[in-house]
């Protein structure tokens, strides 16, 4: 039932957005110092931390875990939260889901049970996010993902701290036909994931809404690394473009790749936030990263708001290496999450629920943000920051515009 809902809700949030109209390094990262012990007098609030420390894809994670903490010790160093009018500075306590749905329900298990938190962060794929609450949900411990997938009415104590790939689609075939207006078909490729197939039925809709002549999916198993056969297939569709859909970086970047290595040479867009450097790096050449749009940015770009130049600084002052754009939704899950608990001034989850859910504005990375969520997925857990779709050309961005992504 759950799968339905996903694909129903994505489907209206199609006609929200589509009637609605547009608005306009892989270097290894250090373990973390442990946060320091507060003052005496002031509290410690223990949050936990779902991350892949372990498994296919744990490189990327183990970055988000250490914006996580770096987080933490901003808002520590910040002055820490106040309730009730009481300090407290945040603790992270950090499990490993090992990339799958089973450790992340033990994971969450040991959260809740052992550790006994009320507050969970973390998690970056449905099937990873949906493992994580069904352990925090029933136990009413307040959940922060950081995708909308997952987000529904069934379950009021998981929230989204990021706009998720959903909201971006719109605007992705929006930059797609400023850019090459001679598109008149397109092809899709589809991961054989929930999240992925629920994307390819609103971006199919989309493209048929906007004209375009859209074409049978190719349907590529999860996370495999290969795909010769499905590009094989689409190019003697002979489409335009190609929607290469939700996939992870690594995913995207042997999709992409694969294709123009078969001789595709027409755009290619996808449903996947991140950050330029690290797509073009693992694409491997200029010539083969080239005519691709998608929803992330480049965290150094002269365009990104302040406060992304200001954590850019502190991570490469505490780990020596370049920030990558994916630590902007963990950054955001904790913070949002901590600026919801201030507002309530509360640390029971129901409370915090209750308030965050009727919250009109918080602040992201990126900018100001807006809950949203209620008219298109029953529940106004969701909060819409700025995002930005990139063009990127011969290994380079050569295209960033930001919109407004929120959905009622």
């Amino acid at each position: 039932m759950k799968k339905l809902f996903m694909v129903l809700a994505a489907v209206v949030l199609v006609f929200a957005l589509v009637l609605g109209g547009c608005t306009t390094s892989t270097t290894p990262t250090p373990t973390p110092t442990p946060t320091p012990t507060p003052e005496p007098g002031v509290k410690t609030l223990r949050i936990g931390g779902v991350f892949g420390l372990t498994g296919p894809g744990s490189q990327h994670q183990l970055m988000q875990r250490d914006v996580g903490l770096l987080c933490a010790d901003w808002i520590n160093e910040n002055g820490g939260i106040i309730v009730n009018g009481e300090q407290y500075q945040i603790e992270m306590v950090v499990e490993d889901n090992e990339m799958s749905a089973a450790g992340a329900v033990d994971a969450a298990t040991k959260l809740v049970y052992d550790e006994k938190v009320s507050f969970v962060f973390g998690g970056v794929t449905p099937t990873v996010d949906s493992a994580i609450s069904s352990v925090t949900e029933k136990n009413k411990v307040l959940y922060v993902s950081c995708r909308t997938d997952i987000v529904n009415p069934d379950e009021p104590y998981t929230f989204a701290g990021t706009y998720g790939f959903a909201a971006p689609v719109p605007f992705l075939y929006e930059v797609l036909l400023e850019k090459y207006p001679s598109a008149k078909s397109m092809g899709f490729i589809v991961n054989d994931e929930d999240g992925a197939r629920a994307i390819y039925g609103m971006s199919s809709e989309i493209a048929k809404a906007r004209g375009l002549e859209t074409f049978e999916p190719q349907i590529h198993p999860w996370e495999a690394a290969e795909y010769y056969p499905e590009w094989t297939k689409v190019i003697s569709q002979k489409p335009d473009a190609v929607d290469q859909g939700l996939a992870m970086p690594d995913s995207t970047a042997n999709s992409i790749k694969q294709g123009r290595e078969l001789g595709f040479t027409g755009p290619i867009i996808a449903a996947i936030p991140g950050d330029p450097a690290l797509i073009i790096n693992m694409i491997g050449s200029p010539e083969l990263a080239t005519d691709f749009i998608y929803s992330g940015f480049d965290p150094y770009g002269s365009d990104v708001p302040p406060m992304v130049t200001e954590v850019a600084a502190m991570w490469e002052a505490k780990y020596d290496t370049l920030l990558d754009a994916d630590a902007c939704e963990i950054w955001d899950a904790l913070w949002t999450l901590t600026q919801a608990i201030e507002a309530a001034q509360s640390l029971d989850p129901t409370e915090v629920k209750n308030i965050w859910q009727n919250m009109e504005t918080l602040e992201t990375i990126k900018g100001t943000a807006k809950m949203g969520g209620a008219e298109t997925f029953g529940i106004n857990n969701m909060v819409f920051g700025p995002c930005t779709i990139t063009q990127v050309m011969d290994g380079k961005v050569v295209y960033t515009k930001w919109v407004d992504a929120w959905v009622p």
